[in-house]
């Protein structure tokens, strides 16, 4: 593919049993600029320190993208730690491999619900605005695989898009006129609390950040 078409394609493909795959990664950058008004790398900061991860941590960001958030748990694990981005869009990991040299960052093609990890074998896991472009019926499988591949012990934090007041007036009323109850619904990561708790995670928690965005945390008992 050429540059020129990667600037041309879509942002994103249906792919089946993935649900929506990146592939025009410039398109996507662009939009996460604007979408955050130019915020994105505090709030980025902002949900490496909310996952917990220290320094000699091993992390995996599932759906990691263009991989900004696999560099910010870098800063925080160290170079004794290590963090693992998996994305089921070769574009996003052919982007990544082509940026990103530092020695314990990796790149891997798969999906949420086929974890190509060990079992027990990260500390923290991640992943941020993915839950909702996974096929309703994967979810649950990939939640089991966040349960998986964590040490007892370990942190899960998942993120989403939290719209504010004039987000759901001004999007919400096209969705309405589509007979959309709630279009926002999939957005809601509470509504993971029930497969968290089912799938052995304890001390789940919500709570709203800044950059219209919710943070949904939890634990894999010691």
């Amino acid at each position: 593919m050429t540059s020129d078409q990667r600037t041309r394609s879509p942002m994103f493909v249906d792919a089946p049993d993935t649900g929506l795959v990146i592939q025009g990664m410039r398109r996507y950058n662009l939009f996460t600029t604007v979408w955050f008004l130019g915020r994105h790398r505090r709030l980025l900061a902002e949900l490496a320190r909310a996952s917990g991860a220290g320094p000699g941590d091993d992390a995996v960001d599932i759906g990691c993208g263009p991989g900004k958030l696999v560099r910010a748990l870098g800063e925080q694990v160290g170079p004794l730690g290590s963090v693992v981005g998996i994305d089921p869009s070769a574009a996003a990991i052919d982007y990544n491999n082509r940026r990103d040299t530092r020695p314990n960052h990796r790149y891997v093609q798969a999906p949420a619900q086929a974890l190509p990890l060990p079992d027990a074998s990260v500390d923290v896991v991640t992943c941020t605005f993915v839950m909702h472009h996974i096929p309703e019926e994967h979810r649950e499988a990939a939640i089991a695989e966040m349960w998986r591949v964590l040490r007892p012990g370990g942190r899960l934090l998942l993120a989403d898009a939290h719209p504010t007041r004039w987000m759901r007036f001004l999007f919400g009323r096209s969705g309405h006129r589509r007979g959309r109850s709630d279009p926002f619904e999939e957005l809601d990561l509470r509504r993971y609390v029930p497969t968290l708790q089912e799938s052995g995670f304890t001390h789940p928690g919500f709570r709203v950040c800044g950059s219209a965005t919710a943070v949904c945390t939890a634990s894999k008992p010691a």
